[in-house]
């Protein structure tokens, strides 16, 4: 622990992820402002986190929660595996490294429905703040198969976009990266671990949040138990949660804020009655590996140097699919015949399904209830099997005469769209980017306001990837990152 002495805070920010070490960084800046951040897991001190080319090891290590789906209909009844960062740092110490800001009309959507303050304008100054700490770019240096995807993508049509995170996401180009002098750049090595030691800050580790404190309605504090079973509260003037679209809604429903009904069948008395956990989103990827015609140079391995952006029909009214290029196999079953082989990796990012986080019933071997939802919308299969024939295209495009021996999987038996539609349900993955199950808004189905304050409360606010009314067109840690950095804005303006 570093900082104040005592358990009173100014603020208590719950979770120290992607969006919780932007808010802390962002609030202690403030040198009058006295700030808990409490953490369940650990330091960062896993030698893998540092490795950008590492990142699948840490899933289901000690560092990540590795919750589980339930099982999901739309998928052939399989349970998806969840990785979600247990660590400082959180998600964006375990995750793939893409930095993306997404779309002008993903913005201007949330403005339009309500969520004033939230438009493209406005969130662009934000990101720009925090890429000043965040360093994300692209690499000088690049794989000479990742430029062969780009210029088949242009082949196939794709304009070359020089930049993606203007607002216009359309065409082909390469990801900017949380990577600075070659290791990860997570949200707390960027925004806290050079800052450490503020005296107005204190960094709790290795201590979960059992509860939200109150008075009335008013939240006052958390109560915390450490790794020793020991309990004991903090005091706030104001708590806010970033603890991401899974932690985040069942902390609010434990304490009693939740829809009514489920709370009482779980024996917790409600005190606010909101639709915590509904409008759960997420994207959906799968694998379409090709097999090479010769060795693949490892530089920069498993790390998704570039991509294409499209849409899945002519009336789409902005990009819906994700391109994603892997220079090993990926999303495929497992193999280990010593055949280099590459992925071209169609995803869906505007996914029309719904699903829901809920408490498990009691004696449930599960920390929670998660249903996705996934493709109870048969327009997300419709894109699913667009994407999949582009990545296709873009595959048999000439640029990949050269490397290309054909498709290895799911291969050539799969063609017509109900083949497709099997593959896809069979083998499609999350692209584990959950959000929106504390809806921001202005209507009935919202959790909390613009400010971020959670309905019927005071005391409370929510700021991470819960509160994303529609999910972003793209990987979404740079905009939980911006979520928490904005949600200062608030908290300092009304302090």
């Amino acid at each position: 622990m570093t900082g104040p002495r005592g358990d009173r805070f100014d603020i208590v920010v719950v979770g120290a992820g992607s969006a919780g070490c932007a808010l802390a960084r962002r609030l202690t800046d403030d040198s009058s402002v006295t700030v808990a951040l409490v953490e369940a897991g650990g330091q960062p001190h896993h030698p893998h986190i540092a490795a950008p080319t590492e990142y699948f090891k840490l899933w289901g290590s000690e560092i990540d929660w590795d919750y589980e789906s339930v099982s999901q209909p739309g998928t052939a009844g399989r349970r998806h595996r969840l990785p979600r960062g247990r660590v400082l740092g959180g998600t964006s110490a375990i995750n793939g490294m893409v930095y993306l800001r997404g779309a002008r009309e993903d913005f201007d959507g949330w403005a339009d429905a309500g969520c004033t303050g939230w438009g493209w304008d406005e969130v662009r100054a934000s990101y720009e703040q925090l890429e000043a700490l965040l360093l994300p770019t692209t690499f000088d240096e690049t794989n000479e198969l990742s430029d062969v995807f780009i210029g088949a993508a242009r082949e196939r049509g794709y304009r070359f976009n020089p930049f993606f995170d203007d607002g216009d996401l359309e065409g082909c180009g390469w990801n900017r990266l949380s990577i600075h002098r070659g290791e990860r750049h997570s949200s707390y090595r960027a925004f806290l671990e050079p800052v450490v030691a503020r005296a107005n800050l204190r960094i709790i580790t290795e201590t979960t949040v059992e509860r939200l404190a109150w008075d009335g309605s008013i939240v006052n504090g958390v109560d915390l138990r450490d790794t020793s079973g020991n309990v004991r509260r903090l005091v706030a003037g104001e708590v806010i949660l970033c603890a991401g679209a899974y932690e985040t809604p069942r902390l609010l429903m434990v304490s009693g804020i939740g829809r009514a009904q489920h709370l009482r069948d779980r024996d917790i008395t409600p005190v606010v009655d909101l639709p915590v956990g509904d409008n759960l989103q997420d994207h959906l990827l799968v694998g379409v590996v090709q097999t090479a015609t010769r060795e693949i140079n490892p530089l920069f391995a498993h790390i998704t140097e570039a991509c294409a952006f499209a849409r899945s029909s002519a009336d789409a009214p902005s990009c819906d699919i994700e391109i994603s290029f892997n220079k090993e196999m990926h999303f495929a079953p497992p193999v280990d015949d010593g055949v280099p082989r590459f992925t071209i990796i169609p995803g869906v990012t505007r996914l029309q399904s719904r699903g829901t986080v809920r408490l498990p019933e009691s004696g449930s071997p599960h920390r929670l209830d998660i249903d996705h939802g996934y493709f109870e919308e048969s327009a997300d299969m419709t894109a699913m099997i667009e994407a999949v024939r582009r990545s296709r295209a873009i595959a048999a495009a000439p640029a990949f005469d050269e490397w290309s021996a054909g498709e290895y999987f799911p291969g050539p038996t799969v063609e017509t769209d109900e083949e497709i539609s099997t593959f896809v349900r069979t083998h499609v993955s999350t692209w584990f980017h959950p959000a929106g199950s504390c809806k921001m808004g202005t209507t009935g189905d919202a959790v909390v306001g613009p400010d971020l304050r959670v309905l019927g409360t005071s005391g409370l606010r929510v700021a991470d990837a819960s509160v994303m009314p529609t999910v972003v067109t793209v990987n979404t840690n740079a905009t939980s990152m911006m979520i928490g950095w904005k949600a200062a804005d608030h908290v300092l303006g009304s302090t």
